[in-house]
């Protein structure tokens, strides 16, 4: 068993692994790494496994990185629900840890966040389990998924329905989107990514990304940010006005969102991140999804304890609170530049 770490050289040798072994995501893909590095500056640290035959057995994406506080760490991977190590045997898995575990003292950083999807943990490490990641089987036809929904969220949907509301998709729409985005995260005391992020983001996967919209009068008042890998259509960033909300706009959005999936084939929905029982938890609850553990798991090498950089820690909620009350343009200028020191988001 070999480990090395990766150059430009292996993308293709990595992308084939990544897209063959089901345990892999859209997270692990090379092209995350060209756009974290080339937006942040984040320095990649792509770990590979070769058996005896030079054949790829496991992958582990890293970065190094910093908080707002200055203390340094390895995580894999920033901005990503999961990414966690992937092999074909547990030597390699087992390896490609012992090899971040040494890297880590190397570059004596306090701990390394693996973050990983599955119904049991992969590592002997202390783990946070706050959170999961709901995920809807599409298989069923549309009229049974409908069906299957309670006669309240039916009734949201008709009402968004008969507001006027027209669906749209494609690229084009990605100022909208962020126009929208940019507004709902400064409500939510949360910086914004640059627009730039995106268009890098969907420059370095033109074929599987797209922007899901609602326009009402000309007007895109709900978007939603989708990545296709495999079998999935996941929707890492999503949006609605504010004053859509009465309509129910949200709840038109999604359900147009999993008719779009499941007529494209596809065979599940990734509805993304949620804390255990927060609003967000129910309102993905509702469509019939189902939640799937998410256990980030840590190598505690300087730092005595799991770190805490959830919206509950102290050391943030003042940080929170007075961004929400910073006007726009200034969120909008600040939050890039610091938007790179919180890779929870």
């Amino acid at each position: 068993m070999k480990i090395k770490e990766l150059d430009s050289q292996y993308e293709q040798l990595w992308d084939e692994f990544v897209g063959a072994h089901q345990e892999c995501t859209m997270y692990h893909l090379w092209g995350w790494k060209n756009v974290l590095e080339k937006e942040f500056g984040f320095q990649a640290r792509y770990l590979i496994a070769f058996d005896d035959q030079d054949a790829i057995v496991g992958v582990l994406p890293l970065f190094v990185m910093r908080d707002l506080f200055g203390n340094k760490y390895l995580i894999s991977n920033p901005f990503s629900n999961f990414a966690g190590v992937c092999a074909v045997t547990q030597d390699a898995k087992a390896k490609l840890i012992e090899y971040a575990c040494d890297l880590a003292r190397q570059e004596k950083v306090r701990y390394i966040e693996f973050r990983h999807l599955g119904e049991k943990k992969i590592l002997d490490f202390p783990a946070k389990e706050s959170f999961v990641n709901f995920m809807l089987e599409l298989e069923t036809g549309v009229e049974e998924m409908w069906q299957g929904l309670s006669s309240r969220n039916r009734g949201k949907v008709r009402k968004a329905k008969k507001s006027g509301l027209a669906e749209d998709s494609g690229k084009k729409y990605l100022p909208a989107f962020y126009k929208i985005f940019t507004k709902n995260l400064k409500r939510l005391g949360t910086p914004v990514f640059s627009y730039s992020f995106f268009e890098t983001l969907m420059a370095e996967f033109p074929e599987q990304t797209d922007i899901f919209v609602l326009n009402l009068d000309s007007k895109t008042v709900s978007a939603m940010f989708m990545f296709k890998f495999r079998d999935t259509i996941a929707e890492p960033w999503v949006g609605s006005l504010a004053d859509y909300n009465k309509i129910y706009v949200n709840n038109l959005l999604y359900w147009r969102a999993i008719c779009y999936a499941h007529e494209r084939g596809f065979r599940f929905f990734d509805f993304g991140r949620s804390t255990d029982g927060a609003g967000t938890y129910r309102f993905k609850k509702q469509w019939g999804a189902v939640p799937v553990p998410l256990y980030y798991e840590y190598f505690l090498n300087r730092a005595e304890s799991i770190p805490k950089v959830d919206a509950v820690d102290n050391k943030y909620q003042f940080f929170i609170d007075a961004w929400k009350k910073l006007p726009l343009a200034i969120t909008n200028f600040v939050g890039p530049k610091v938007v790179k020191f919180l890779p929870e988001l």
